[in-house]
């Protein structure tokens, strides 16, 4: 009866003109953290003269910042949507009911109160609850842009009966308002050209199309020894295998680097052994030792680079560009080395136009102390007048060789060097070649088919796109189209496939329901689910097992791939600039397959279209075929935390 007196009193002196009000008090604007809760009495002051009728109400112990799934290392909880909720239990003895002050302040690292954070426009700057019954959960809710994302804080709060608050806050609870993914994007400049096509880097990477076999020939060739017969008194001449990086000598004259500019191809005048291709263009230097042993012993040995460049340069014909030189000076151990060419191979309709003898651009023999260079250009055709058609085919080139020694025994030894038989084993394959005749690419052509080409993002005008690419792309473990940890992209181009992979990646109104409006560019412009990997490839996770794809998205105990199964996050101007964030309520593992996100139409769209069309026409992309993203995305050393999980970064463009 006495809590119900004490309450009865404070209705009526809030409501007398003799009532001291709260602006009557006249405290500072920032208070002492712990100072008792009637020193800066939010829910109304305290009716002194019935505090002896009834018991204090009493915060919980625990409060807690929602929602919230683990705290971090320095006991921060995380919470991980921008509808920040505060909690906490009331209790009261007298069973009245109570409401609860919620007080926000931000904290150093060690959870130390700093400043007070005015969460709305009342006197105090904090919320109050509604009257609650005794043992209530108290839940409010922080009215949005009062706090900022990645910043420490801390809040306590204090029960009020109507009468009487307790006399001391509860204790500390320290947050921090922090996505998973927190993604800040470069402002769009949309005159930025598209990535030229064309433009290629080359690497010595091998990757074949998807399910493609090992190689035309009967297995995967391992460079060897090319050796002539043993005479009767022990000796022979060989072509050694070619030399390792490490192990060959260091110079290449300036003539292959000039052959190398002739064919502009400049990144083919490399300074040491190396096979490089785009998928127009290969190229494949030698380090290669000529021996000459005696039971097994070597007595002599001059060093050769060999290049061999090869340009799908016409839509029925390509042309090989071969040089040889010495890469250091002939040995006086030889009296004379002669090279020649001997004849090039090739298969079914693919036939070289073999060059005269008099083509090469320099003699092909050489003395001690010589150090010339030669190089001669073998076109090659193929039957193109039958639509519809694929045709693999794999040049080769074989070398006669005349080594004359210098110790008096005048008959030459004769050998020679067939470019197959050097091969090594892990870009075998680099020089195959497929020649189609169907409505891949402009007219008919070639490319180098296992040499995957790259696409690049236009990431300057479309940074929705490429970002949320780059997250997937960098932050989950298939790392789709990564050249860097050789994960490339399968075309898939099943139509029907692709609708059916993306209606589960995607499904209707999914953009329109997590999205946000701000990230739009114009009136024009609409939400689009943006699935990353595409859904016209094998890695989707659209696309199931059964079905052939590489990396399905599938929740435990199901079978059916989902986009719910993948992270999910959404374009919103937030401040300055657009950021990309995980979904509200949302906390992803990272071990995710796939990623769909809620961004610009203009963005997603664009960002492909007639772009990607134009790369899988000149790349002449068939199903399956392996190709590389660019997504032209870089965080430079802005991440929150380097490179692990959450990811806080503001991103800049290439």
């Amino acid at each position: 009866m006495a809590s119900r007196i004490a309450a009865g009193v404070a209705m009526l002196m809030l409501i007398s003109s003799g009532a001291a009000s709260a602006a009557d008090l006249g405290h500072p604007s920032q208070p002492d953290p712990n100072a008792a809760p009637s020193t800066r009495p939010a829910s109304g002051p305290e009716v002194k003269s019935v505090a002896a009728a009834g018991s204090r109400p009493v915060s919980g112990k625990n409060p807690t910042a929602a929602p919230s799934k683990r705290k971090d290392a320095a006991g921060f909880q995380r919470v991980i949507s921008q509808k920040v909720q505060l909690k906490n239990t009331v209790t009261d003895a007298d069973g009245d009911k109570s409401t609860l002050t919620f007080e926000v302040w931000t904290a150093d690292a060690a959870g130390k109160p700093k400043t007070k954070v005015k969460l709305n426009d009342s006197e105090y700057g904090v919320i109050v609850s509604p009257y609650v019954a005794s043992g209530s959960l108290v839940t409010v809710d922080v009215p949005a842009g009062k706090l900022s994302l990645n910043t420490n804080y801390v809040f306590h709060t204090s029960a009020f009966d109507g009468s009487l608050y307790e006399t001391t806050w509860s204790p500390w609870a320290p947050f921090r308002v922090e996505m998973p993914v927190d993604l800040t994007l470069p402002t769009p400049d949309y005159t930025a050209p598209d990535p030229n096509v064309s433009d290629m880097q080359p690497t010595g990477v091998q990757t074949k199309p998807l399910g493609a076999s090992a190689s035309l020939t009967a297995k995967t060739p391992k460079a060897s020894e090319q050796c002539s017969a043993v005479r009767d008194d022990g000796r022979q001449v060989c072509f050694g295998k070619p030399l390792p990086k490490d192990e060959a000598p260091k110079k290449i004259a300036k003539s292959m680097k000039a052959t190398a500019a002739q064919a502009n191809v400049p990144w083919c005048n490399t300074d040491f052994p190396s096979i490089l291709a785009t998928r127009k263009t290969e190229c494949d230097v030698r380090a290669v030792p000529v021996i000459i042993r005696t039971d097994g012993v070597p007595d002599a040995t001059a060093y050769f680079t060999f290049l061999r460049l090869i340009e799908l340069d016409g839509q029925n014909s390509f042309t090989e560009h071969l040089t040889i030189e010495p890469a250091q000076q002939i040995p006086l151990d030889f009296a004379e080395i002669d090279l020649i060419l001997n004849e090039h191979l090739c298969q079914g309709s693919c036939k070289a136009v073999e060059p005269d003898p008099g083509a090469w651009t320099e003699k092909t023999w050489w003395t001690p102390g010589d150090m010339h260079s030669t190089s001669v250009s073998t076109p090659f055709t193929w039957d193109a007048s039958t639509a519809g058609q694929q045709y693999l085919y794999k040049p080769d080139v074989k070398i006669d060789a005349n080594i004359l020694p210098s110790d008096g025994r005048i008959r030459p030894f004769m050998t020679g060097y067939q470019w197959s038989k050097g091969y090594d084993a892990a870009t075998a394959d680099l020089d195959q070649i497929r020649c189609d005749t169907t409505t891949a690419g402009p007219g008919t052509g070639c490319i180098f088919v296992n040499s995957a080409p790259t696409y690049a993002f236009n990431a300057k005008a479309f940074p929705q796109a490429a970002a949320h690419a780059w997250l997937i792309q960098t932050y989950t473990p298939k790392h789709p189209g990564s050249l860097s940890a050789l994960k490339p992209l399968y075309y898939m181009g099943d139509k029907a496939q692709n609708t059916r992979s993306r209606g589960r990646m995607c499904p209707t109104g999914w953009a329109k329901e997590n999205g946000d409006a701000s990230a739009l560019v114009d009136a024009a412009d609409e939400l689009n689910c943006d699935e990353f990997a595409f859904a016209s490839t094998y890695n989707s996770g659209g696309m199931s097992t059964a079905e052939g794809g590489l990396n399905p998205a599938v929740k435990d105990g199901s079978t059916t791939p989902t986009g719910d199964a993948c992270i999910g996050t959404y374009a919103k101007k937030y401040g300055s600039a657009v950021h990309l964030f995980s979904i509200n309520g949302t906390d992803p593992t990272f071990k995710e397959v796939c990623g769909r996100s809620a961004i610009s139409g203009m963005h997603n769209q664009e960002s492909m279209g007639a772009h990607f069309a134009k790369f899988m026409s000149e790349m002449r992309l068939m199903d399956k075929d392996a190709y590389w993203l660019d997504t032209r995305i870089t965080p430079g050393n802005t991440c929150l935390n380097s490179s692990g999980t959450p990811v806080i970064c503001k991103l800049t463009t290439q």
